[in-house]
């Protein structure tokens, strides 16, 4: 029997931008005040949970996270209340190593960021929108 794990933040864990992490909005979050820089929380969506560090909060609200491996009952004993680490950017891996792409390019111009799609999600994924003929 399966049992339900409460998510701290809900993101898809597969869904990474320049950065290479996966984010969200911290309006994403059941408690936005357990979302602080440092804290080992749990993050993710439907099945597809772990436990992650909290790398940044920018200022529009978009949250980077660092999952760990492992399942989120072997890391539970890292989901305490204070911060995890002052040395989280020293101890995060290089993107490629924590799943990013080991091609040395640019995205292109045109990529769908938070901050050219409105912050309302992907342009492709807007139920209603035209789509443009190729």
């Amino acid at each position: 029997m399966a049992t339900t794990v409460d998510v701290d933040l809900r993101v898809d864990l597969q869904t990474m931008d320049e950065t290479g992490l996966p984010w969200t909005f911290l309006d994403e979050a059941p408690d936005p005040s357990r979302i602080v820089p440092g804290r080992h929380i749990v993050a993710g969506s439907g099945s597809a949970v772990a436990v992650a560090v909290v790398v940044d909060i920018t200022d529009e609200g978009i949250v980077h996270v660092y999952p760990l491996s492992g399942s989120v009952a072997s890391n539970a004993h890292l989901l305490g209340s204070d911060p995890a680490s002052r040395r989280l950017p020293e101890n995060l891996p290089d993107p490629v190593e924590a799943g990013g792409t080991v091609r040395d390019e640019t995205a292109p111009s045109n990529a769908e960021t938070p901050g050219n799609t409105g912050w309302k999600g992907t342009l492709r994924h807007q139920p209603g929108r035209p789509v443009a003929d190729s």
